[in-house]
């Protein structure tokens, strides 16, 4: 996957849905049992996902994926979301620690 599957699901996902912004995105989308807005959120959770890999080798995930790195990988990530509260700000060059 690369920018160009991006910009695609983008320009698909705006060809469906552009047109239905005054419609009832609180029902379930179709057979799911998430909303329309619901899946929409997750779709463009997905889409930055994607987007702000910076290789494609980013993402451990794919066979042959080790899977201590696959592991390693997702506990980081779990870090990173508790980082800004974690860390003392300061006005300098470098984090303090």
């Amino acid at each position: 996957m690369d920018h160009k599957d991006v910009d695609a699901a983008v320009a698909e996902m705006l060809e469906v849905l552009g047109s239905r912004t005054a419609e009832d995105w609180t029902v379930a989308a179709g057979p799911l049992e998430w909303t329309c807005w619901e899946t929409a959120a997750h779709i463009g959770h997905d889409l930055l996902a994607y987007a702000a890999q910076p290789t494609g080798a980013y993402l451990p995930t794919a066979p042959p994926g080790d899977p201590t790195r696959v592991l390693l990988w997702c506990t980081g990530r779990a870090e990173l979301a508790g980082l800004p509260r974690q860390t003392s700000w300061t006005w300098q060059a470098a984090r303090p620690d």
